[in-house]
């Protein structure tokens, strides 16, 4: 199931899966600034479960999660044929050249330092489902 281009932001549903409340809070409250519907997961098994009932527009994905971290959700993701298609993106505070070099080499779609550019975020994310 290939995303419309012309999808406003308002039909999204972007799935966020972080552990830091402050992190949540910021990524959510910036997606619906700009009328984009957020699901909030505090791990990777808990976004699995979301992911059971929803195709979310994007999944935006901290690389550092407690238990099962954002890498090894990626694969899990990658290997379901309803979820692959759907655009995911890397957030992490521990920001190298090196890690966003691999996030893109191990299939996310984009890469974000945290804390989150705010004034760019959105945008970003918006060529990101167009592709």
């Amino acid at each position: 199931m290939k995303k419309d281009a012309s999808m406003n932001r308002e039909q999204w549903n972007a799935l966020v899966v972080e552990d830091e409340i402050d992190s949540m809070e910021l990524v959510c409250e910036v997606l619906e600034y700009h009328g984009i519907r957020s699901l909030a997961a505090y791990d990777a098994n808990q976004a699995l479960e979301i992911l059971k009932d929803t195709i979310p527009t994007v999944i935006i994905i901290d690389l550092q999660l407690p238990g099962m971290d954002g890498w090894s959700l990626l694969r899990e993701i990658q290997q379901d044929a309803h979820l692959n298609h759907v655009p995911r993106v890397a957030m992490t505070a521990y920001h190298s050249v090196e890690v966003s070099k691999q996030s893109l080499k191990a299939g996310f779609d984009a890469y974000f330092p945290k804390p989150i550019e705010t004034r760019s975020f959105v945008e970003q994310l918006s060529q990101i489902v167009r592709r």
